[in-house]
């Protein structure tokens, strides 16, 4: 598996450009989980919303996971900076697949 991309700052609207990086870091996180612990793949589930602050507050920042039996594998967090471009951050974490699986 490769390892997880470092953050990336892109200007609002070139977000397309960073697309195939979060595709394949959510398909090589899932093909190694699946794999590794001999998964279905029925049960992961890709979903992504809106964070917000506040209660009834809209923002520009979003976060996307993939998850497996809802334990949390891997996030994709989209921030906006004081200069209103978009940073994207990543995170994997497959720990809790092995409590789940024996």
């Amino acid at each position: 598996m490769k390892p997880i991309p470092k953050p990336r700052i892109v200007i609002t609207g070139d977000q397309s450009t960073i697309t195939p990086t979060i595709d394949d870091f959510f398909a090589e996180t899932l093909e190694f989980a699946q794999e590794r612990y001999n998964l279905l793949p029925i049960y992961f589930e890709i979903k992504s919303g809106e964070l917000a602050y506040h209660h009834n507050q809209i923002t520009n920042d979003r976060v996307t996971h993939l998850s497996y039996h809802n334990i949390i594998l891997a996030t994709v967090f989209e921030t906006r900076t004081e200069a209103n471009n978009v940073m994207y951050t990543f995170f994997r974490d497959l720990k809790g697949l092995e409590e789940l699986i024996p």
